[in-house]
């Protein structure tokens, strides 16, 4: 058996609410999938699984506060992964972890900054050929944002 516990979300991000969980006892998670949202005094951050296999135990429920470190829930038949990177690292590195609000990103300047959704999880190609990365969904009335920074080059593999 094996605890998922709420991982690191960023500098100076000890605790937050449970807005929603995504799981229940009996439910298959795998690594990466999203399992609950998280709202911090920063953003609702959605919070991907670091391990996979089946939910047997849940130690929380919506409307705590939660601390980084504390167990979630347990798997059994599980796999775990550790992260290479802090989440918020993960989303500031490659958008497909955690959703953070960013002044940069509004849809309107009448709006509060907005929250970024991490991308869908992209299915593995199987050409060898290239492929494009389109913008994914940022959230409810997000039609658009700043580009702040581009982290790749042409020749970078990702």
């Amino acid at each position: 058996m094996i605890e998922f516990k709420l991982p690191e979300l960023g500098e100076n991000i000890e605790q937050g609410d449970l807005v929603r969980l995504m799981v229940a006892p009996g439910t298959t998670v795998s690594t990466g999938q999203s399992v609950m949202e998280l709202e911090t005094d920063k953003a609702v951050v959605e919070v991907p699984s670091s391990v996979s296999g089946t939910v047997q135990e849940i130690r929380v429920k919506e409307g705590d506060k939660i601390k980084v470190g504390q167990v979630i829930f347990t798997v059994d038949g599980a796999e775990a992964k550790a992260p290479a990177e802090p989440a918020a690292k993960a989303a500031t590195a490659a958008p497909a972890s955690v959703s953070q609000k960013a002044p940069a990103v509004s849809s309107t300047p009448a709006q509060p900054p907005v929250a970024a959704v991490p991308a869908p999880a992209q299915p593995v190609a199987t050409t060898s050929g290239p492929s494009e990365f389109k913008l994914p969904e940022l959230g409810e009335n997000i039609s658009q944002g700043d580009l702040v920074r581009l982290m790749i080059a042409p020749g970078t593999k990702v």
